[in-house]
């Protein structure tokens, strides 16, 4: 929809108190997570959510959405059934809730014969397998007549017709698999293998990572560059809970280097996962059995090589696979080229643990937490207090599309009693829960500490000459001034000073939307001063950084914790959300069945794939599109003409990058980022 802004000298300030906040077009639900959990209210759980997502705000009123979605979800399902018949023998994922989305599509008739066209060839391929041939002629003759009739009782009746016998198609191949199915399955799960992982892949194009997960270059790799490239930081001081030596040190990176040479050239880096602590370990039902799950909350020792050229790589030195020294926890490093067998597995038993914790920190801190949740009550007190024509309304309402509805649908069907995360993560359903709204209330850095400047000074990890392999760090950075750029020269054309900022009583109610106790509940948000402690906007430089922090969150910062899921997590001997035996306690006695062990079971590994695959693959929207005409004021124009050319140069300096950087990373390309966090 076009909107007019006014010009920057439009009208006096309004001087309407900012403490009597107006009616609400949005109203909070605070208890939504103890209730999912059938808990009493709890202060641990408390989290502004919306009461329900308005209608313009639902991502299913999105003809681009749903379909980017559902052609994401039909080749999940696809892959899924390709697999059931060809590994297990058998029984069929149940293709009738995807036949039942026709509904929603019913305006986009293109849509809905490729809809069917889809489903169809998964059925005749299943059919195909049993030596039958389905009689599909009549489905495909009405999906015709649906997509040429004008009338739309008639096209209601026929889809309707074609669901019947989709279904029908769909129950009689179960019935001819579902026989040899159960047999099949007694036996699949009792000696795993890399290939048994690896075929779970059908349809789906098997991850690159699935070719070179066991290399110690992967897994640092990830530190920098992963789905979860947030947590490394620069240590300073060997910690007392590590004591790692220089013997250690030194049978991975030479006789020449040293802890404590490695600490004064800023080259020792660490990831500490102590904050999974907190989490209560849960259990997942196995046909009969009731199986349990392992959590280890790590702590991963990497050095940057020695030297003074460019490209030098991060390597991994040690792994204690809990926060306690003991002898039942011991150091494991990096195995040498004269190491036994039960050396390796029991190192590659170690690299698991850190990349089981690492996936539970990034699902519930990173991703859930600090995007998901952490944008919901922004967005919802935009939504109440800065509605058109205010311009800092209008430019932030691209960058909460359908973020509402995405946070709605995920409590209520993926982080739910028996959802997929309850499933699949390491701890309990409400462990997890108080793990994610943790990092949404400011773990590990508040609001006014978050900007990504300040995060990467703060992990000690932003000198490139240091830790020259750091792409995340890098492309971000760049993203980040470029979005500085634009909302600065925005904001810039409604604001001619801090007087401006302080005396508009709507950007004033936002704030304090935002930190009320019965509204948003954010901290550390604002500027507060001695003489006046109520959070407010006081300073157009503060707005800009603010401002630019969302727009960065919404965008760039959820697509680099969101996008590589796809590729990193879906394969699950690189990165599982649970293990399923306890962390080696020794260097001796490790056989590669023991490593088996701690990977899930295929069933828990399909789940996981399927959601990793669908939420890291629906690219919809674009950073700095906002539509035709979306902004009529001129001097808007000309900034957001200025931000898409520097977006364009930096899609190209990313792959220049990606030509001589030891580890590629196009994460961040300005063409994937979508605009919101939609998915």
């Amino acid at each position: 929809m076009t909107q007019t802004l006014p010009p920057d000298d439009s009208s006096e300030p309004n001087e309407k108190k900012a403490e009597a906040l107006p009616d609400q077009k949005y109203t909070y639900n605070h208890n939504a997570f103890a209730q999912m959990l059938a808990k009493q209210p709890d202060a641990k759980l408390t989290y502004p959510i919306a009461s329900a997502v308005a209608f313009d705000d639902n991502s299913l009123t999105k003809g681009g959405w749903i379909r980017d979605v559902v052609s994401i979800l039909l080749r999940v399902q696809a892959n899924q059934a390709m697999y059931d018949v060809a590994i297990k023998g058998g029984f069929i994922f149940s293709l009738i809730w995807y036949v039942r989305l026709s509904r929603l599509l019913s305006e986009n008739l293109g849509w809905i014969e490729r809809l069917y066209k889809a489903l169809l060839w998964v059925i005749q391929w299943l059919y195909k397998k049993f030596g039958e041939t389905p009689k599909s002629e009549n489905i495909q003759q009405d999906v015709n007549t649906i997509n040429t009739s004008t009338d739309a009782a008639e096209r209601k009746q026929i889809t309707e017709m074609v669901e019947k016998r989709v279904v029908g198609m769909v129950s009689d191949v179960q019935k001819k698999t579902s026989k040899k199915a159960l047999k099949h399955q007694t036996t699949l799960d009792s000696k795993l293998a890399f290939k048994d992982y690896q075929d779970l892949f059908q349809t789906i194009y098997l991850p690159t990572v699935a070719h070179r997960a066991l290399e110690d270059r992967v897994f640092a790799s990830q530190r920098v560059a992963g789905v979860n490239p947030l947590v490394i930081q620069r240590l300073t001081t060997i910690p007392e809970k590590f004591p790692i030596t220089d013997t250690d040190y030194q049978t991975v990176m030479g006789a020449e280097d040293s802890l404590e040479q490695a600490i004064q050239e800023n080259r020792l880096y660490i990831a500490d996962y102590e904050v999974l602590q907190e989490v209560q370990l849960g259990t997942v039902q196995d046909g009969n059995k009731t199986v349990q799950k392992y959590l280890c909350h790590p702590i991963a020792l990497f050095a940057v090589e020695p030297g003074d050229y460019p490209n030098r790589k991060l390597v991994p030195v040690a792994i204690q696979c809990y926060q306690k020294p003991s002898s039942d926890n011991p150091i494991f490093t990096a195995p040498s080229l004269h190491a036994s067998a039960s050396e390796r597995w029991a190192w590659q038993m170690a690299k698991l643990t850190v990349q089981i914790a690492d996936s539970n920190y990034h699902e519930l801190i990173s991703h859930l937490g600090r995007t998901h949740l952490w944008m919901e009550p922004i967005a919802i007190a935009t939504y109440n207090q800065l509605e058109a024509p205010h311009p800092l309304g209008i430019l932030l309402t691209p960058h909460f599309e359908g973020t509402l509805y995405i946070n709605d649908s995920a409590t209520k069907g993926l982080v739910n009693r028996g959802g997929t995360v309850d499933k699949i993560a390491a701890g309990t359903l409400e462990s997890s829960v108080l793990l994610s709204l943790k990092g949404a209330k400011g773990y590990p850095f508040a609001f006014n500490e978050s900007s990504l400047p300040k995060t990467l000074e703060h992990r000690g990890v932003d000198d490139a000459n240091a830790l020259p392999d750091y792409p995340y760090r890098d492309d971000a950075l760049l993203l980040w001034d470029a979005i500085h750029n634009w909302v600065s020269g925005y904001l810039k054309i409604f604001y001619a000073d801090d007087v401006k900022v302080l005396n508009d009583a709507c950007l004033q109610n936002w704030i304090a939307e935002l930190v009320a106790s019965d509204r948003g509940q954010m901290t550390e948000i604002g500027e507060v001063t001695e003489e006046d402690p109520t959070p407010r906007i006081r300073t157009l430089q503060y707005l800009i950084e603010a401002v630019t922090l969302i727009i960065f969150t919404g965008s760039a910062q959820h697509a680099a914790v969101n996008f590589p899921q796809s590729s990193l997590m879906t394969y699950m001997p690189n990165m599982p959300m649970a293990g399923y035996r306890e962390a080696p306690k020794s260097v001796t006695g490790i056989q590669e069945a023991d490593y088996f062990d701690l990977l899930p079971s295929l069933a828990q590994s399909e789940n996981q794939l399927n959601m990793t695959y669908l939420l890291g693959s629906v690219y919809y929207t674009q950073l700095g599109i906002y539509g035709d005409r979306y902004f009529t004021n001129e001097l808007v124009n000309g900034c957001l003409q200025v931000f898409n050319q520097r977006l364009a140069e930096i899609e190209l300096e990313i792959k220049a990058r990606n030509e001589k950087r030891p580890t590629h990373y196009d994460v961040l390309l300005p063409s994937k980022i979508p605009q919101s966090i939609n998915i």
